[in-house]
């Protein structure tokens, strides 16, 4: 359970992020129980990629810290291929929008949190794999900012991000991060 959370933060923040070398191959391989915490926008781009787009990704994610912002990112895949920068210039705008309709303290929180999604990716592809325990203070770090947030700024959460709220929300999750964070 408490993987389930670390995943989930990980694919709220890999929507925002580069892919991570490793992932699975295909939209198909991924566990049927982390596929219904994709959103649907994410699942068909993720579902749209070719493998030779797939490559591309591969390559440049190997230079992920020379890239100083997600526009220089999208500028080096529009380079190698116009095709899949049109696909994640898209899912790109699509998050955006999303975070931008967020009220001050709700676009903060999304901010730090994928800050540290960034990191992390950052962190995996130099080959720095972080460890179970670094992940499940990161998780209890934003649960707590979750949980910190007015419920003006949950709701707005809510309703941009439904699925990564439900994670934040759910009593057993709490918990469990609880449990396993103080041992």
């Amino acid at each position: 359970m408490l993987c389930r959370v670390v995943v989930s933060l990980a694919l709220f923040a890999a929507a925002f992020s580069l892919p991570l070398e490793g992932a699975p191959e295909k939209f198909e391989d991924i566990p049927a129980e982390y596929k219904t915490m994709i959103p649907e926008e994410v699942a068909a781009h993720l579902k749209s990629i070719t493998p030779e787009e797939k490559a591309v990704l591969k390559e440049l994610a190997k230079n992920y810290k020379d890239y100083k912002d997600e526009n220089d990112f999208l500028e080096a895949i529009k380079a190698k291929s116009p095709s899949l920068y049109e696909k994640s210039k898209k899912l790109h705008d699509f998050i955006k929008a999303k975070v931008d309709k967020l009220g001050k303290d709700a676009k903060e929180f999304v901010t730090k949190v994928l800050a540290d999604g960034r990191k992390l990716h950052a962190d995996f592809l130099a080959g720095n794999k972080p460890s179970l325990d670094d992940l499940k203070t990161i998780a209890k770090k934003h649960l707590d900012g979750f949980n910190s947030l007015s419920e003006e700024s949950k709701k707005e959460f809510e309703r941009e991000f439904p699925i990564t709220t439900s994670v934040f929300k759910n009593d057993k999750i709490k918990a469990l991060i609880d449990k396993y964070v103080q041992n």
